[in-house]
């Protein structure tokens, strides 16, 4: 281990949005990984409700349980969440969630508050990660490209033909089709579709356009509208594990065998998509794809971990689609194959992350007592 002793780490998974099936995934994959690096593991689940509920403590269990028999409904309201974390002598967190509440600052500002030491970005770089058009807005000011589109913020009544289809004239007159619609604060390409014509858009819209914006009323609840950008798709993943110290990640490209783009269908069910890591780049196309996605995780102060999706046009242009800084963490997951490519395993990425966040809380707290 590269930390001075084994921690207890209480790995939080599940929550009450669309990806919580992926974040049970990855806490499943943390917790036998942590294992495996000497730490005590502890699965901690927020509830579809809300409340939290604590698994059984893994510090002598092998390697290789699944999350089935973690949790059995023992729950606890979510404003004790606090003094549970302490009942269990609860060292550090390792955020292992995904979507809204796990990936947009609010339970960084949580656990920033009580003071326990977490894995991922703070609470600023999470919640502007986390927008899609805000993230947009800050590439370009840094001299980013990013696919030209438009923010749409929700509106009441998403069974209204008539506006939407006065929001396709507007759009169209601007930017033709074909587009990639998408929700502007989900992840893990939930609610992404490909629309090749107007007519296939309005039958969405009026059928489905609710699904764009899960949250509406609140801000950043609205969906984007993007143009296609065609070439190679690649990410690159970049490691900080000392502020200033970046790692850059073989890249790897992405190839999905039946869908046009890299959807949730192509992201998570097996085989359906081929992934090449490290990417078959030249020397110099490897080096520029490793310098963007550090200059983006520079431009949003994304310590310990990002991964920016990038794509390659035919005239060699990189494209910046999104950055993503609470990657999935399955075996098969983007960084930890570019990781092991690196020569870096599961059980010490794992652990040099948890020992990242142990140092950054006591650093914060050395830094208020001045």
């Amino acid at each position: 281990m590269a930390g001075e002793k084994p921690r207890m780490v209480g790995v939080l998974m599940g929550g009450i949005c669309g990806e919580r099936d992926v974040s049970l995934s990855t806490g499943a994959c943390v917790v036998n990984n942590l294992l495996s690096a000497g730490h005590a593991a502890t699965p901690v689940c927020i509830n579809k409700d809300g409340s939290w509920e604590i698994g059984p403590q893994l510090a002598d269990s092998p390697p290789g349980r699944g999350r089935e028999e973690w949790f059995h409904g023992d729950s606890t309201p979510a404003r004790d969440a606090t003094g549970l974390l302490v009942s269990q002598g609860i060292e550090c967190v390792f955020n292992a969630l995904h979507g809204p509440g796990g990936e947009d600052g609010t339970i960084q500002g949580f656990l920033r508050v009580a003071g326990i030491p977490f894995t991922g970005p703070d609470v600023t770089p999470a919640a502007l990660t986390m927008d899609k058009a805000l993230t947009k807005a800050v590439l370009d000011q840094a001299g980013v490209r990013t696919p030209r589109g438009f923010e749409i913020p929700m509106f009441p009544d998403t069974r209204n033909e008539e506006r939407w289809e006065e929001l396709e004239r507007e759009m169209s007159g601007k930017m033709p089709f074909p587009w990639i619609v998408k929700p502007n604060c989900l992840g893990s390409s939930v609610g992404i579709q490909l629309f090749q014509s107007a007519e296939e858009f309005l039958s969405a819209a009026a059928a489905n356009g609710s699904h764009w914006c899960p949250s509406p009323g609140l801000a950043g609840s609205g969906f984007i509208v993007e143009e296609q950008i065609e070439g190679r798709e690649l990410t690159c993943g970049v490691l900080e594990l000392r502020q200033g110290d970046l790692k850059t990640l073989p890249p790897v490209e992405i190839l999905p065998k039946s869908s046009e783009f890299f959807d949730y269908e192509a992201k998570y069910t097996p085989g359906a998509t081929d992934e090449i890591c490290p990417a078959q780049l030249d020397a110099d196309m490897t080096g520029a794809v490793q310098e963007l996605a550090a200059l983006v995780h520079k431009t949003f102060h994304c310590d310990p971990l990002s991964r920016t999706d990038i794509f390659l046009t035919e005239a060699e242009e990189l494209v910046v689609l999104e950055i993503n800084t609470l990657p999935g963490m399955t075996e098969t997951s983007l960084i930890p194959q570019s990781a092991l490519a690196a020569g870096i395993s599961l059980p010490e990425l794992f652990d040099q992350l948890v020992c990242h966040a142990i140092q950054r809380e006591a650093l914060r707290k050395a830094v208020d007592t001045l």
